[in-house]
Formats: C-alpha cells, structure tokens, sequence
C-alpha cells in the first residue's frame, strides 16, 4: 500500500506491480503528472494529468481527478473532469463526472451527475445487436 501526504507534489511518473495492492492519495495532497498502475488507487486528494491503470480508481468524496483517465473500473464519489475510457464507471450520491467517456457500463446513483457524452465500446454494441439497443448522438 502507498499512501501520499502533506503538501503538493509534483510527480512525473509512479509505476506499482502489484494489483493486489491499494494507493491512496490523501486529502490535502495534489500531484501534478502522469500515473501508471496495476494497484488499485483511491484518491482523496487531486490528481491533474494523464491516469493509465489496468485496475479500479476510486475517487473518495473530498477527491478530484482532472485530466485522462484509462481503467478498468470508476468509482466517482467525489469529482472527476475529463475524458475517462473504462469498463465500467459507477457514479455514487454526491458525484460529479464531467466530460467524454467511453464505456461498456455505467451505472448511476441517484443524486449523482454525468454531464457530458458518452460512447459504448465497440464490442458492447457487436455483443447486444441484436438486443434493442438504441442510441443517440448530438
């Protein structure tokens, strides 16, 4: 586990091998850069720049990611503005996503924001063609 307190730190780049394993960013603490991980990261604090992950990014309530992200799973309970390419993103009550997404699901709470548009990975839409799918593009 890697957690990060104190004061702003600039960091260019953080690499993790073990998926197993959770970082958080505390409140209080904002990183400037770019962050892989095959870790799990909850984030508390800001992060701004480019997120590449392989795993789940959780963005507590006092949290705020501003930039790209690519993960297999969001979790939004506090903010997230950007673009964001992820399997699945769960908006939780109280949080806010801002910008483009591209996703295979998303689920949204009540009292939760998506303001922005959207994009189904291309195998989610080969997979249900011949469900009833719709969409709509502005």
């Amino acid at each position: 586990m890697a957690i990060f307190r104190g004061s702003n730190e600039n960091v260019t780049t953080t690499t993790t091998n073990n998926s197993k394993a959770t970082a958080i960013i505390s409140q209080g603490v904002k990183i400037k850069g770019d962050l892989e991980l095959t870790a799990k990261l909850h984030v508390e604090g800001v992060i701004e720049g480019n997120l590449n992950s392989t795993n789940e990014i959780s963005i507590g309530r006092e949290g705020e990611i501003k930039g790209q992200l690519k993960a297999k799973k969001l979790i939004v309970n506090g903010r997230f503005e950007g673009e964001a390419d992820c399997d699945s993103i769960e908006v939780l009550k109280g949080g806010i996503v801002k910008g483009d997404i591209i996703i295979k699901h998303i689920t949204i709470e009540t009292g939760g924001c998506f303001a922005g548009t959207s994009t189904l990975k291309e195998d989610k839409i080969t997979n249900n063609k011949n469900s009833n799918l719709q969409t709509t593009q502005k």
